[in-house]
């Protein structure tokens, strides 16, 4: 398993590593972000990423298409813990930090998408 020593000097899995097991074009659309920087294709990954999150007993009832409006806990059906752990992992794909102040300011997907488009636009800059 590929893995980088993270600052505080826990070993992360490689981004493609915690992705491997989501569909082959949300690979894609992550290659396609950090190679070219492409937002759309990072916003794609965020969605993955919490559906993947989305208790097994919910997924059959959430819609195919998120809106930015989805609640993560009301609409998706996630819990806290499953939110930080989805945290966690766009945290490790995305190389940003989201603080636990953070955390409770993000409500919907339209949030997240937003908060972590900002970040990656402050990294970036």
């Amino acid at each position: 398993m590929d893995s980088k020593v993270r600052a505080d000097k826990f070993t992360t899995p490689e981004p493609a590593e915690l992705l491997k097991h989501l569909p082959a074009r949300i690979q894609d659309s992550y290659q396609r972000f950090a190679l070219t920087g492409d937002i759309q294709a990072a916003d794609e990954v965020v969605l993955a990423i919490i559906k993947d999150h989305v208790p097994t007993k919910k997924a059959a009832l959430i819609p195919t298409v998120l809106t930015d409006s989805s609640t993560l806990i009301g609409d998706l059906g996630i819990d806290s813990v499953s939110i930080a752990d989805a945290l966690f992992v766009l945290e490790d794909v995305f190389d940003v930090s989201i603080s636990n102040q953070d955390l409770v300011r993000l409500r919907t997907v339209g949030d997240l998408k937003i908060f972590l488009r900002s970040r990656l636009a402050n990294k970036s800059a």
